[in-house]
């Protein structure tokens, strides 16, 4: 069973990122090491923290690690840093991909989580 991430529910087919679960695993890892590699705030570690269940929940459910990027736990005061935030650990995890991940399927999930990420700034206040 595949996982699908979306920007919302109503996200059109096309702009779905849909993995396995070993590539999800391996996807939120890049995200979760990554981001312990940097400094954040607070409300950015619940973010991460946020992707650090997500990882849990396939490991222990297969298939159902899928989420939407509206449901993440956004706070409207930090909102702009913290979209910041996610883009820059997302480009750090495809400058710091381990030799085993073949970076011909991992750079375009990565690059397409960003395009999502940046989507997100229509839901700023």
């Amino acid at each position: 069973m595949s996982n699908i991430f979306r920007v919302s529910e109503t996200s059109p087919y096309n702009e779905w990122l849909v993995m396995s679960n070993q590539g999800t695993d391996c996807f939120l890892d890049l995200l979760i090491c990554a981001a312990d590699t940097m400094a954040h705030t607070a409300h950015q570690e619940e973010l991460i923290t946020f992707l650090k269940d997500q990882k849990d929940i396939n490991d222990i459910a297969p298939g159902t690690a899928g989420f939407d990027l509206d449901e993440m736990p956004w706070h409207d005061d930090t909102f702009p840093d913290d979209i910041q935030f996610l883009l820059s650990v997302t480009e750090s995890a495809g400058k710091q991909l381990p030799c085993e991940v073949n970076e011909d399927i991992v750079l375009p999930w990565l690059e397409q989580f960003s395009d999502m990420i940046r989507q997100m700034r229509r839901y700023e206040k």
